[in-house]
């Protein structure tokens, strides 16, 4: 079953009423909640749902705000889906210092894992060498689109 809620901007009211209705769709695989430019508030709304969809092979939460707040609150959700293929978390500013390290348990937890995008537009932002090692290393079989200033 797949959902495509993106390009709502939803921001974070938004994300806290969809995740109401997400929360009963527990065989869920496929959700596409990229370009709603919610922050940590409405991912930890979003991340209460998205702990019962353990069926969940496809997730997209590219172009939101996440940040390291942000992360920490998916974080846990993430680690329960343990049949992961794709997981594109792109644009959240995650490339700042240890904002991207509550989500390397939730990567470790994924072994289907293939492809993995933290990709940013901004040529500036770049993940340090040792945050960039410790993600290849929590993904291993994953093909991973890093930022451009990365590359």
């Amino acid at each position: 079953t797949q959902l495509d809620l993106s390009h709502n901007d939803l921001k974070a009211a938004g994300a806290s009423a969809v995740a109401g209705a997400l929360g009963r769709m527990d065989k869920m695989t496929e959700l596409d909640l990229g370009y709603n430019f919610f922050d940590a508030a409405g991912a930890s709304a979003v991340a209460e749902a998205l702990g019962w969809m353990d069926k969940m092979t496809e997730l997209d939460l590219s172009y939101n705000d996440l940040k390291a707040e942000g992360a920490s609150a998916v974080a846990g959700a993430l680690g329960r889906m343990g049949k992961m293929t794709e997981l594109n978390l792109s644009n959240n500013l995650l490339a700042f210092g240890e904002a991207f390290a509550p989500l390397l348990p939730a990567l470790a937890a994924m072994p289907t894992l293939c492809y993995l995008d933290v990709g940013c537009v901004n040529e500036a932002v770049c993940f340090s060498r040792g945050m960039k090692d410790r993600i290849a290393a929590a993904a291993p079989a994953a093909e991973i689109t890093w930022p451009q200033g990365n590359q």
